[in-house]
Order: C-alpha cells, then structure tokens, then sequence
C-alpha cells in the first residue's frame, strides 16, 4: 500500500511528534503532536532542526503521515 497516494476525502499531511521520556527511568511519559507540516520534505528538516537543538532535554522528534479532512463547499461556507 503507497501511504503518499492521493486520496478524495483526505489531504495527506505530516505530523512532527514528540516523545518526552523521563530523565531518570527513561520512560516514555508523553507524546505531543507539535505542528502539522503539508510536505514530507518540511517535516525531516523541522524533525532534524528540533532534535538537533533539543538534543539534551530528554525529548526525540518525529514525523508521521496522517490524513486532514477536506472541507466541503459547504462547510467552508459555514466557517465564513
């Protein structure tokens, strides 16, 4: 199954994730959605930018493809 093929109800977008890990047991204790980027490109170099400069703060970086709804006309008339 291709994850990047298009798709009529959904927009594929990229997730960056973080894992916060406790600094004693090394456990994970929370994952955090950050932003949501619309290219894959833009997502390793935010992934890469954030690991690099967080790298001593117990937290590792992610990206993850995921779908966003597309609005209809209808429902984008609604957000007017």
């Amino acid at each position: 199954m291709v994850q990047d093929a298009p798709n009529a109800k959904y927009d594929h977008v990229y997730a960056i994730i973080r894992l916060d890990r406790d600094a004693i047991k090394g456990e994970l204790r929370l994952v955090t959605v950050k932003k949501i980027v619309w290219s894959k490109e833009k997502a390793e170099q935010e992934v890469a930018r954030l690991n690099r400069i967080n790298s001593d703060k117990g937290c590792e970086y992610y990206h993850q493809i995921t779908r966003l709804e597309k609005v209809s006309k209808e429902q984008s008339e609604e957000l007017i």
